[in-house]
């Protein structure tokens, strides 16, 4: 019995005996201690609740930007392929510029 050591051996095995080992810690630890041991756990859980938040806000917050770059890239687009239609079809540089909002040195180097 002098050599048992403090800590389950088999705990990490077994959920229960990890669970049951927590509890007997924590009931042997005086009503003050028992306190402090409260309110050190429920501000941790309120930190890693703000730090999921605040990662769960970065989340949506790159998507939001990741669609509105998504969106000017595609409109980009189609007033290039519109611009290339009326280039085609001898609309003047100065309507292709003024249809599709590019710059005209754009449109020329198309």
């Amino acid at each position: 019995m002098d050599t048992m050591e403090t800590a389950l051996p088999f705990a990490s095995e077994q959920p229960l005996f990890m669970r049951l080992e927590k509890i007997a810690e924590y009931s042997n630890l005086s009503a003050k201690q028992q306190m402090q041991y409260d309110d050190s756990y429920n501000n941790y859980l309120a930190y890693m609740g703000a730090q999921e938040y605040k990662m769960n806000e970065g989340i949506r917050i790159g998507e939001a930007k990741g669609r509105a770059e998504g969106r000017a890239e595609g409109a980009q687009s189609n007033a290039i392929a519109t611009a290339r239609k009326m280039k085609s079809k001898g609309y003047s540089l100065d309507e292709i510029a003024e249809l599709t909002g590019l710059p005209l040195t754009q449109i020329q180097s198309l």
